[in-house]
């Protein structure tokens, strides 16, 4: 009798009546919402369905959604492919609310406000209009995309390969409406917070300017014009300096004018070492595997930790070990080992240099593949056909401008300054907005 009531308290019993669907989550997760005053969405949000044609399309220069992002932003296709595209389209007017039936659940909600162009959409995107007079777009948009929500809607799917969450479904959800001035009150809380965010967010990417210009200065490089693009411009080559037979993307990289203008070759000790080719595990272990995935462009390491299967010591990584990606849409990521990373070996798709610390200072050669110079150089070498990709003996020809060590320093210690800004600025923007979310969901649920 006891093993049967163990057995019982892990069991959840539902009335046959209360049975509509078999579709068990909705059945085993109890959402019980905390709503005071709740009201149904279909209370407020009245179906819209105006079929537009193409030539109406064409005539308004309007066009057809692409998709709707889990951040709840729009993204239309490119204009000329309403002449290609098949099926019926839905016109979404302005101060209009869609939803993408199966993504709906991970916050693919959009809220086409008021003097916003006119777009088409398919089917999957049920349309919605409201009265303005007692509903705020932009708090119904927020609301709905809370994680709450999220998780309410994941529960109203039906479906097997694709799970959609159905319009009845969806107009029967219960939400808590307060009135139209403490709708826009909230929204306005949301934006002011949103917009010191985004202040401190361009103040970042203004500093990383900085550092391309001051680095450029301190190198005496000249800022290189963009190069224009000539279509149908044919580019020859004398046969003897061909080494190569994929299409080249040649870019000038302009050199220093007052330091020595090196090659990689010329600052590393010993060969070029490609990483392990062993299967990553979540295994824990005393030693990391760190892919190219693994790293973030600023050149540090990301949070999710892979374990190799098998470790090599050959692999072990050393303090000051320099990486490059040589394969995939981030060739030419590059990545410094430092001894406080903890026990560690590197992936086949990184090639690891030792580096003369006599001749440059490792931190510095950091900063120097972080800029343009770097950068454009890998672009115009990696070699496009199928995965882009530069080899470890082809790393060495790039391009290293060389001051003396002091100078190098110099740089360092501005730059990594510099980069202490950004960072703690996209640590406070970040706070900002998740508190701009917090806040708003508090005062909606815990009122």
């Amino acid at each position: 009798m006891e093993s049967n009531n163990f057995i019982y308290k892990y069991l959840k019993f539902v009335s046959f009546s209360g049975l509509e669907l078999w579709d068990t989550k909705r059945y085993i997760v109890n959402k019980v919402l905390p709503i005071k005053n709740a009201i149904y969405l279909k209370e407020i949000l009245y179906p819209f369905k105006e079929r537009v044609f193409k030539e109406e399309m064409i005539k308004n220069n309007w066009q057809i959604i692409a998709k709707i992002n889990f951040s709840g932003n729009l993204f239309l296709r490119d204009f000329e492919e309403i002449h290609i595209y098949k099926g019926n389209l839905n016109l979404v007017p302005e101060n209009a609310i869609i939803y993408s039936k199966i993504n709906v659940r991970h916050g693919c909600i959009y809220y086409n406000k008021i003097g916003n162009v006119p777009f088409g959409v398919s089917s999957e995107y049920p349309v919605y209009l409201f009265n303005e007079n007692i509903v705020n777009g932009e708090f119904i948009h927020k609301l709905l995309r809370t994680e709450i929500f999220k998780d309410l809607l994941n529960t109203k799917t039906t479906g097997i390969s694709k799970a959609r969450v159905k319009q009845d479904e969806f107009l029967n959800i219960q939400i808590p409406l307060p009135s139209l001035e403490e709708q826009n009150r909230l929204v306005e809380n949301y934006a002011k917070k949103i917009k010191v965010a985004e202040k401190q967010e361009q103040e970042a990417v203004q500093l990383e300017h900085e550092i391309e210009n001051y680095l450029l200065e301190e190198l005496g490089v000249e800022k290189q014009m963009e190069e224009k693009k000539q279509p149908g411009k044919l580019i020859f080559f004398h046969l003897k300096k061909v080494d190569r037979w994929d299409v080249w993307n040649k870019k000038n990289i302009n050199p220093s004018n007052i330091f020595l203008n090196k090659i990689l070759d010329d600052v590393i000790i010993g060969k070029p070492m490609y990483g392990a080719n062993v299967k990553g595990v979540k295994i824990k272990s005393d030693t990391r595997y760190i892919r190219i995935t693994d790293i973030n462009e600023n050149g540090d390491l990301n949070n999710d930790f892979i374990y190799p299967e098998v470790t090599e010591k050959k692999y072990l990584l050393e303090n000051n070990d320099f990486l490059i990606a040589r394969s995939g849409n981030t060739v030419g990521k590059t990545f410094l080992y430092k001894k406080e990373h903890g026990k560690a070996i590197f992936a086949g798709y990184l090639v690891k240099y030792k580096l003369n610390n006599k001749v440059i200072l490792p931190e510095y050669l950091l900063i120097f593949s972080k800029s343009k110079i770097f950068k454009d150089w890998v672009l115009a070498n990696q070699r496009i056909s199928g995965q882009p990709n530069i080899n470890g003996q082809e790393f060495l020809k790039s391009p290293i401008i060389i001051p003396p060590l002091e100078k190098q320093k110099e740089i360092v210690a501005y730059i990594t300054n510099l980069k202490n800004k950004i960072k703690k600025l996209h640590i406070l923007a970040k706070k900002n907005r998740e508190e701009a979310i917090k806040e708003f969901e508090q005062e909606i649920f815990n009122s």
